[in-house]
């Protein structure tokens, strides 16, 4: 406010807030799989299908992760962070030469291993001197990939040059990067050198690839790599079936291998306050076996779908083509998109999946009751509606972390009283502080119970916040430690409508019970 210009009373609007404390509602998912180019085991922030196109290529690749990531953001996600995993010894990136008439030549590399890099060709010409003389002082390359092409007029071979071809090139080329490997001269014109070499490390890939590791910051791979953001919420790794489809090995072999993977996604979303682990059924699997593979996990950290969906082909103008995909790169954008239009303690079902024309399995009501019971997730078709998400379970069967919303909401509200209350870290420990404490979480939870996302009728029966003599006892104020207590009532999902008729003489009568 600005300095009063003379005396007298001044009112100042401003918005009321109950608490400085806040739910972080931001749903960032970290998907890990197979793509046709771009960095290894190098989480990369992509925030629409184009910026994931232009970083890792399209749809030409064996792996799920381009259509799983097209659906993500086709049913509502935002923003997610992309991994690409293969096998660091088996991958290789392509590579062409230039040779150069004084000698040595000109290396060109593919920015990233694959064979999408074996697609590059290089055209090279010289230019005429500056200022006369029989000698070409400068050289133009046209850099070819799949369609695409970058041409660079002019270059130089002095580094003192701003058009020096080393940084020049390095520094705009989408396809490659160029060495000088003892250049001498201009290279020789050409009208077409083909990069070679390049290998995508993907059918020597194992489990541990999928999975990989953190070491520290810069020294990480596969769903390792996830571990260097603290903001990641949802888990998925699309291509784990991949591994079922490996040359040799038996088939248990392989289903470990699936297994194993999936056990890591858990393992981390465990570790890691916030994050939840979105899994898949093994592919083509029926009912029973589904229900088999939900038991070999009990974890409130992650989801179980089923089964696979036929999506759409982007690729096919007419429409009329479909492409089989694993459902949680659909479901991640279901629940990102919930999050944010409905809010975090909404349970993420009831969805429609956009873009999905079909599913590999249409589930009897039977076994939807079977598979309910075991945690498993179906996606269901409606007449008219298309198919939707039919199931907010996690894969825990304690009845208090039953649902995916109650959990993550939980889970959303715990770290932000954590983060809320640093200040209160060294402050002296005190009865002053430990009713600021009560003040500050109590504003934080009526706020959360005014906006929906709590139960009860009152704020007592919400939740409650205990901060006192008794939980902080002399000893314990002497050691340092201040604890405080605080329960919340979180809203739950209505599963099941029990509807009743009954027959009167004056016709029908229809109730329905929650």
């Amino acid at each position: 406010m600005a300095e009063p210009a003379a005396p007298g009373v001044y009112v100042e609007e401003q918005k009321y807030a109950l608490s400085s404390l806040r739910m972080d509602t931001r749903c960032l998912t970290g998907f890990v799989g197979i793509a046709e180019r771009g960095p290894l085991h190098e989480p990369v922030l992509i925030e629409s299908w184009d910026a994931y196109a232009a970083v890792f290529g399209g749809f030409d690749t064996p792996g799920s992760l381009p259509l799983s990531v097209y659906s993500f953001f086709k049913c509502g996600g935002s923003r997610c962070l992309i991994v690409r995993a293969a096998n660091q010894e088996a991958a290789r990136r392509a590579r062409l030469s230039a040779v150069c008439c004084g000698g040595g030549e000109l290396a060109f590399r593919a920015k990233s291993p694959g064979v999408w890099g074996n697609h590059i060709s290089a055209r090279i010409w010289h230019e005429g001197p500056r200022s006369g003389g029989p000698r070409a002082e400068a050289f133009s390359l046209s850099l070819s990939c799949k369609r695409k092409t970058e041409t660079y007029l002019n270059l130089s071979l002095d580094p003192a040059s701003g058009r020096w071809f080393v940084p020049y090139i390095n520094s705009r080329s989408r396809f490659c990067c160029v060495e000088n490997d003892g250049a001498k001269g201009l290279p020789k014109e050409c009208f077409e050198i083909r990069a070679q070499g390049g290998a995508d490390g993907i059918a020597e890939m194992s489990a541990g690839d999928f999975i990989g590791f953190y070491k520290g910051p810069g020294d990480y791979r596969g769903l390792g790599a996830l571990e260097c953001r603290d903001d990641v919420a949802l888990v998925a790794c699309p291509d784990a079936a991949w591994l079922l489809m490996q040359a040799g090995g038996s088939g248990e072999e392989k289903e470990e291998a699936f297994f194993a993977v999936q056990a890591a996604m858990v393992s981390q979303a465990e570790r890691f306050p916030g994050r939840f682990a979105v899994l898949d059924t093994p592919p083509r699997c029926e009912t029973g076996e589904a229900i088999l593979w939900a038991r070999r996990f009990a974890t409130a950290a992650a989801a179980l779908y089923y089964p696979a969906i036929d999506a759409l082909d982007p690729l096919d103008a007419g429409g009329a083509k479909t492409v089989r995909i694993p459902p949680s790169g659909a479901v991640c954008g279901c629940i990102a998109a919930t999050d944010s239009g409905r809010g975090i303690y909404h349970a993420p079902a009831n969805v429609t999946v956009q873009g999905a024309a079909s599913l590999a399995k249409r589930p009897s009501a039977a076994e939807q009751e079977l598979l309910y019971a075991a945690g498993v997730n179906v996606l269901k078709y409606f007449p008219g509606a298309g198919i939707k998400i039919w199931g907010a379970r996690t894969l825990c069967a304690e009845p208090a972390w039953r649902y995916i919303n109650v959990r993550r909401t939980f889970t959303s509200i715990s770290q932000g009283i954590k983060k809320g209350t640093h200040w209160a870290v060294f402050e002296p420990n005190t009865r002053e502080l430990r009713k600021r404490l009560v003040r500050q979480v109590s504003g934080f939870l009526l706020e959360l119970w005014m906006e929906g996302c709590l139960a009860g009728t009152t704020p007592e029966q919400a939740f409650f916040v205990r901060c006192d003599e008794e939980l902080n006892p002399q000893e314990n104020i002497d050691r340092g430690i201040l604890a405080f207590e605080a329960g919340v009532a979180i809203t739950r999902p209505a599963e099941f409508f029990r509807i009743f008729i009954t027959a009167e003489k004056e016709g029908a009568s229809v109730y329905a019970e929650d």
